[in-house]
């Protein structure tokens, strides 16, 4: 399935090419909002809300809300949201493609199997992000979000997110 995923994202991503003739040169800064769609390493449905800010050409900054899905830790079934904040870093390949990488914090809840703990801790991730136009633009990312659990969940699990999305930029 996360194969699929992936052959869907790159056909979103390739197919515009050749209707747009243009070219233009990537965003400097601005905000911006965004979704995606994945699925959890329990091949379990996740979706996401995201605002950003592009501070420049390579740096910006996003705030998202993370529905994880359903997954599991020492044999307990637990479902997980998570709130993130992360720095990212864009690397530009050409006038359309960038690649990038993501790096913060987030605070999840967790509940499922008699629990319902709190925790926080790192999460990281990388993608490349093509645009449609100038305003929209199509991801493809992996993110972890490491110690999902604890408490009296007594055990932690990394649990790693494969989405697609697409953000709109205001201009």
């Amino acid at each position: 399935m996360k194969l699929q995923l992936a052959i869907a994202a790159l056909t979103l991503a390739a197919g515009p090419s050749l209707s747009f003739a243009q070219s233009y040169e990537q965003p400097t800064d601005g905000f911006y909002a965004g979704a995606t769609l994945g699925m959890n390493g329990d091949d379990e449905t996740t979706w996401r809300l995201l605002g950003g800010y592009q501070v420049n050409r390579n740096w910006a900054v996003e705030l998202g809300y993370h529905d994880l899905g359903q997954h599991n830790i020492a044999g307990a079934p637990l479902d997980s949201t998570a709130w993130e904040l992360v720095g990212v870093g864009r690397l530009p390949l050409n006038d359309r493609f960038s690649a990038y990488g993501k790096l913060g914090g987030y605070r999840s809840n967790s509940r499922g199997g008699g629990f319902d703990e709190s925790q926080h801790d790192l999460t990281f991730g990388a993608g490349f992000e093509y645009a449609l136009s100038p305003g929209l633009g199509a991801r493809l990312e992996w993110q972890r979000y490491r110690d999902i659990g604890g408490g009296a969940i007594r055990q932690t699990a990394d649990l790693d997110v494969i989405s697609v999305g697409a953000i709109y930029r205001f201009r």
